[in-house]
């Protein structure tokens, strides 16, 4: 099962967690999760890596390279926040975690396209956490042409600007209007045995 908390933040079966917040401090609310086993951070932006929230047994930031936990396989590789190769914003990792046929992408902040050798480890993933929320990460129009080149079998937009929230981000509207997918509106959670090709707009 699949959670997602708003901004970047998701789990994997309440047992990974990637870009934790806070909520008060991006103007959401709190996530209501308390444990978990491992928390992945991309990068170590304060709206990414609450790591002291949740009580946890491992947590790992910025990690590029391959460990398995758990029964899960996870893959971490190296990309910019911005297209300036780190200057502005510095780095943020995407991280490829898979388990039981199950491959979910998490692109973090990326402000880039990645390079191609990394295309091509990320490839086809069952599940793409994809930001579209541009200003400080890439925006829709990027968003979509990377998706394309990804061709993911279920996209969830992340990283956007909701109601309250405090970031200076474009809303999800754009995205969901150009993407030309089927949009699937789910309440919180998803389940990754029953995916369709579409984009799946959870609201946390």
């Amino acid at each position: 099962m699949i959670n997602y908390f708003g901004h970047s933040m998701v789990s994997i079966n309440d047992e990974i967690v990637i870009d934790p917040h806070d909520g008060g401090s991006i103007g959401l609310k709190r996530p209501e999760i308390s444990s978990c086993n491992l928390i992945l951070m991309t990068h170590n932006h304060y709206d990414h890596n609450a790591y002291e929230l949740i009580e946890h047994k491992e947590a790992k930031l910025s990690f590029y390279g391959n460990f398995e936990y758990l029964g899960y396989k996870i893959s971490g590789y190296k990309a910019y926040h911005d297209k300036v190769k780190g200057k502005r914003r510095g780095e943020t990792a995407i991280y490829k975690v898979s388990w039981n046929n199950h491959v979910l992408v998490h692109l973090g902040d990326i402000g880039e396209f990645p390079k191609e050798n990394i295309i091509k480890e990320i490839s086809n993933p069952d599940i793409l956490f994809l930001p579209i929320g541009g200003l400080i990460t890439i925006n829709s129009e990027e968003a979509i042409s990377l998706a394309k080149d990804l061709e993911p079998k279920a996209i969830i937009p992340i990283h956007y600007w909701v109601k309250g929230s405090l970031l200076p981000l474009d809303p999800p509207d754009q995205f969901l209007s150009k993407i030309g997918q089927k949009i699937i509106e789910v309440k919180k959670s998803l389940d990754e045995n029953n995916l369709e090709k579409a984009v799946y707009f959870i609201t946390a």
